[in-house]
């Protein structure tokens, strides 16, 4: 409701309060007949109190977030602790506090993204989207123009990035492994150790730390062939967006009040969009980290639940 009437009330603004007064002598609000003057203070004190809720309501929302987070996580690491106490390998230890330390947040962290930015978000996009086919249908379709394009490509860009993110689990516990299994030699005994082992472990890590890096080297590319291509989808919607806009205008097909409240919606449109989106891409990531985590814990003492 506050993101409806946030769109709506410029739009009077503009088309009663300062408006010639030849065409519109003023408008009633909630029964009472209002001047000029007194409607515009009337529609900025609304605009206020309505911009006010809406900050409050979103910094609610942000502050349970953070909570509802921290306490994923450490539900998470304490579920991990309690399977690792009943490991009698110190391989199997070590291995579930790296995944308790490393791979558990990102996991927690998105947990309460799965309601709070459908909701704030996904509202924000909808009431928009509805607002603009109300002032005109064609503003709405050109909004939307290149949002067919958005979900034809980036979803494909997206399971390649997940792939990689599965191995690039895989590589930074492997290289633990090998830093755990390397630094549990006593330096002592290491001296004395004159054949080729300590050499050919050391080859190992460097060569993992190489593969960590060319992973994480593609990791970022995706991400900034994701990151490019939808901004620059994004920044061509309003060419379109100003083109049929403004054509409406000039044939009087459109009020100069509806298109600047048009204006408005599209501006949340393009964040709320964006949210979504790496929504998406943040649900791919955890639930890849979430299915090795998994199957971590799966290769435990088989006789634990």
């Amino acid at each position: 409701p506050a993101a409806w009437f946030l769109l709506d009330i410029p739009k009077h603004i503009i088309n009663h309060a300062l408006a010639d007064a030849s065409e519109h002598g003023g408008m009633t609000f909630f029964g009472f007949h209002l001047s000029r003057i007194w409607l515009l203070i009337a529609l900025c004190a609304s605009y206020l109190v309505v911009l006010t809720m809406s900050g409050l309501a979103k910094y609610a929302a942000n502050r349970a977030r953070g909570r509802i987070n921290e306490r994923l996580v450490r539900r998470l690491r304490l579920r991990i602790a309690r399977r690792a106490r009943t490991e009698k390998g110190s391989d199997r230890r070590s291995a579930l506090a790296a995944v308790a330390v490393q791979e558990v947040e990102p996991i927690g962290y998105f947990g309460s993204s799965l309601a709070v930015v459908p909701l704030i978000h996904g509202g924000t996009l909808l009431i928009s989207v509805l607002f603009l086919f109300l002032q005109n249908p064609a503003l709405a379709l050109s909004a939307l123009i290149m949002l067919p394009v958005q979900l034809g490509l980036l979803p494909r860009l997206q399971r390649r990035l997940n792939a990689k993110v599965r191995e690039r689990v895989y590589a930074t516990r492997t290289l633990s492994g090998l830093l755990m299994t390397s630094t549990g030699i006593d330096a002592a005994a290491a001296e004395r150790i004159i054949d080729s082992r300590p050499q050919s472990a050391l080859r190992r890590q460097a060569l993992q730390v190489e593969t960590l890096e060319r992973v994480r080297i593609e990791i970022h590319d995706l991400k900034g062939r994701l990151k490019g291509l939808y901004n620059y989808t994004s920044n061509l919607t309003p060419f379109f967006f100003f083109a049929i806009g403004g054509y409406l205008v000039v044939k009087e097909s459109l009020s100069l009040g509806a298109l600047v409240a048009a204006l408005a919606a599209y501006r949340e449109i393009a964040p709320a969009l964006r949210e979504l989106f790496d929504f998406a891409q943040n649900w791919s990531d955890a639930r890849a980290r979430f299915e090795e985590v998994t199957k971590v814990l799966a290769n435990s003492t088989p006789n634990i639940r």
